[in-house]
């Protein structure tokens, strides 16, 4: 785990690159810089930065572009758009991509480094979800022994909450399947079982 949060400059002006290495190194960030968009997204896909500050307007590639690929990589990845060239069109189409922020130039580093700390609060969050689902899946995925006798344990509600667990967290949908097709699993427990794989669903999307 890092002691220090990354940062990744994607610009294709070396003074900025230099600008931002200097300024935020001094506020404590571990600083990586790129000067195109390809080189950028190598380096977010090896060291996976916390925060991206990506320039909009690059050759080989734009930031729009690489703004798509970051999320489809990472969708966690807080990206932070800045560019002279800003138009309501082009900030729309950021923010609709998923960036955290559009800034225009010229540089105003205390609002930068205030929009990077915003930017920080919003991935330890995403972090702490994500090892919370670990710690569930690890949970689940401890007890295979006894998993693996459900489809013997009918009739008790926790029973139907673990099929449904596993179904859904570990993706066994041939249980399911079993269960709904065996002629010794009641009416009412099949009913049972889809109204909790129904209450599993719901909250796996409002997660999302």
């Amino acid at each position: 785990m890092r002691n220090k949060p990354q940062i990744l400059v994607i610009d294709d002006e070396k003074e900025v690159c230099h600008l931002f290495r200097k300024a935020l190194t001094f506020e404590g960030y571990t600083v990586l810089t790129a000067l195109d968009g390809i080189s950028g997204l190598k380096i977010v896909k090896e060291k996976k930065p916390d925060i991206v500050l990506l320039d909009l307007k690059m050759p080989k590639m734009d930031g729009i572009e690489v703004l798509r690929h970051i999320k489809k990589f990472d969708k966690n990845i807080v990206v932070i758009i800045i560019t002279g060239y800003g138009t309501m069109d082009t900030a729309r189409m950021a923010m609709k991509l998923g960036a955290f922020d559009y800034i225009t130039k010229p540089i105003n580093l205390e609002h930068i480094k205030a929009v990077i700390k915003d930017g920080l609060k919003l991935t330890l969050g995403a972090l702490g979800d994500k090892m919370k689902k670990k710690e569930i899946l690890k949970s689940i995925r401890s007890q295979q022994e006894r998993l693996s006798k459900l489809k013997h344990c009918k009739g008790t509600q926790p029973c139907l909450w673990e099929i449904a667990l596993r179904v859904f967290v570990l993706g066994d949908d041939d249980l399911m399947v079993e269960w709904m097709v065996d002629p010794g699993v009641s009416k009412e427990e099949k009913l049972e079982l889809t109204k909790i794989a129904d209450l599993l669903k719901a909250d796996m999307l409002k997660s999302r």
